[in-house]
């Protein structure tokens, strides 16, 4: 069992350092080119629609989202079940994380932010494999991969 939350810990340590970091780059470069087009070089999206948009176009290349969803907002709800249904076909690591509160402040938003979609990890490749190796072991991945018994070990 300590094994288990030690796992889940360091998931969650990871994911913190990843996002803010991803968040702050994004930030920085919106900030410097105010001529471009700043939505091409957006490294973070938030919300469960705005994912499940960029997951069913294949732009997303991982997905976290929060321990405590709100099942009682619907229309979030339904996102979040279509993404559950797209991203194992599509191949997308769909990763539990924080809390809602945790990835609101991350990423500078309220009301809370449930669900957060990496677009652009570049330069944070060895990250990003930790947090996928991690959760390969924790059981949320098997949870995840439960009607696909092929992407199992």
């Amino acid at each position: 069992i300590s094994e288990t939350i030690n796992v889940t810990a360091n998931i969650d340590n990871l994911a913190f350092e990843l996002i803010k970091r991803l968040k702050s780059q994004q930030d920085k470069n919106r900030k410097g080119n105010a001529d471009e087009k700043n939505f091409l070089k957006r490294r973070v999206i938030c919300g469960a629609h705005e994912t499940l948009k960029f997951a069913q176009s294949g732009r997303v290349k991982l997905i976290f989202y929060a321990k405590n969803m709100d099942e009682n907002n619907l229309r979030a709800a339904s996102n979040f079940h279509s993404l559950q249904i797209v991203c194992p076909l599509a191949g997308i690591p769909m990763i539990e994380v924080l809390t809602r509160k945790e990835l609101s402040r991350i990423m500078n938003k309220f009301p809370y932010v449930a669900v957060v979609g990496v677009i652009d990890f570049s330069g944070f490749e060895r990250e990003t494999e930790d947090i996928v190796k991690n959760w390969k072991i924790h059981d949320s991945c098997k949870l995840f991969h439960i009607d696909q018994s092929s992407l199992l070990p």
